[in-house]
């Protein structure tokens, strides 16, 4: 199982920001890698998402869940909808 999750949120409706934690240490403090595109060059995020040494190592389902979290924050930007992530 992995120990490491991923936030993702858009900012002003042109950036999409994804904020990857990993695993939980009770003695350092736990700061997030930040990755932030413009919603127009989505796949210069998957780019840096792809060469990413600890989203490398993340099982399958988990590399498919972010994915499709980035796509939908995509999608919501270009319909002017609000995203939520699930």
């Amino acid at each position: 199982m992995d120990n490491s999750h991923v936030i993702v949120r858009i900012f002003n409706q042109e950036k999409i920001e994804v904020y990857y934690f990993h695993g939980i240490s009770h003695y350092t403090y736990n700061y997030p890698v930040c990755f932030t595109v413009f919603f127009s060059s989505i796949n210069q995020m998957f780019t840096l998402l792809s060469i990413f040494v600890n989203i490398q190592h993340l099982c399958t389902y988990h590399k498919l869940y972010i994915g499709k979290e980035v796509f939908k924050a995509n999608l919501s930007i270009n319909l002017q909808q609000l995203y939520i992530q699930s």
